[in-house]
C-alpha cells in the first residue's frame, strides 16, 4: 500500500520531500494492514494554495487507495515552508487503543 501511495502522488505531483509513516499498529484493532497513514509531502505545486487545496490535490492524487485507507493524515508544505520549519503535528493516540 505504501508503494502505491508514493506512485499515486510521484505521477501527479513534482515531489522535492516525501514520507509516508505507516501509523496503523499505533491504533485498536489493528489486524497487519495499512489503514492510518501519514503524509509528509513537500512540493513547490502547493505554492499559492491554501492548506485545504493541498490537501485536495494529495486526495485528487490518492485516487482510488482513499477508499481502501481509514485514516489519512497530510501535512503539504512548500519547499520555501520546508525550509523554514520542518516540524509538523505529531497523530493523536487512538482512543480505541488498549
Amino acid at each position: 500500500m505504501i508503494d502505491k501511495i508514493k506512485d499515486n502522488l510521484s505521477k501527479a505531483i513534482n515531489i522535492s520531500e516525501l514520507d509516508i509513516v505507516d501509523e496503523s499498529p499505533n491504533h485498536g484493532g489493528y489486524d497487519g494492514s495499512v489503514s492510518h497513514v501519514k503524509i509528509i509531502i513537500v512540493s513547490d505545486d502547493f505554492k499559492e494554495n491554501r492548506l485545504l487545496d493541498r490537501h485536495k490535490i494529495v486526495y485528487e492524487a490518492l485516487g482510488s487507495l482513499v477508499s481502501e485507507i481509514h485514516a489519512i493524515s497530510i501535512v503539504a508544505k512548500t519547499k520555501q515552508e520546508w525550509f523554514e520549519s520542518s516540524e509538523f503535528q505529531q497523530s493523536p493516540p487512538c482512543g480505541k487503543k488498549s
